[in-house]
């Protein structure tokens, strides 16, 4: 039985309801064109000022029949209020993997025969991974060792905790990284391979996290 899982809970294990449709959109890119006075097309600005699209909202619409043997006003109720105006951590069957975020909102339709509850939410862009990725690395006796960080669309920040003190070259740079745990912005990882080369002392562990976002 297809089901959706709202903050975990099931729509047909915990709720008996029953799946009928399953829209989940692609978010639209937030495209900026400026006219051209006295010239052809238009100026295309979408990636001018980060350099990378962004995209607007993810429309979610799940529309769920509820039998007259599970119907009851108390579970409408329960329901209504569960979802109606709340955020929740949305997982469907068809990508076990990944999961969106979105603020729900319900309506319902009770013929007397049937009664159709539609789930509508209005969502994060990226369709997140179950858990976070986690890489691990430790210096060898060379002083240096190279990882390959491969991440989804969303460009994401990495959390990096070094046991020692360690530079790290990205991009080009030569980062300095202190023992502990920080974030730095000139370590943004993108969509595909991101190479890097950790030099430090020997033994040194250095962990990467971070969270993937797909489109």
């Amino acid at each position: 039985m297809n089901e959706v899982f709202f903050d975990g809970i099931a729509s047909f294990s915990d709720w008996g309801l029953y799946l009928t449709s399953l829209t989940i959109d692609a978010p639209k890119p937030k495209e900026i064109y400026v006219e051209i006075p006295n010239g052809d097309g238009a100026l295309d600005l979408t990636e001018a000022l980060t350099g990378e699209v962004h995209y607007e909202s993810r429309p979610f619409e799940a529309v769920f029949a509820i039998k007259p043997e599970t119907y009851s006003v108390d579970l409408v109720r329960w329901l209504i209020g569960y979802l109606n105006g709340k955020q929740r951590t949305i997982r469907t069957k068809e990508e076990p993997g990944y999961y969106l975020v979105g603020r729900c909102a319900t309506s319902l339709k009770n013929d007397g025969v049937l009664a159709i509850l539609t789930v509508k939410a209005t969502c994060h862009p990226w369709k997140y991974k179950n858990a976070p990725t986690v890489v691990n690395s430790t210096i060898g006796a060379t002083g240096t060792t190279t990882l390959n960080l491969t991440n989804e669309r969303k460009r994401v920040i990495p959390t990096i905790t070094a046991s020692a003190a360690v530079t790290i070259g990205f991009n080009g740079q030569t980062i300095s990284v202190n023992a502990g745990t920080q974030r730095l912005t000139n370590i943004a990882l993108s969509y595909g391979d991101n190479a890097l080369t950790i030099t430090g002392a020997e033994g040194t562990t250095v962990l990467f996290e971070y969270q993937e976002g797909a489109l």
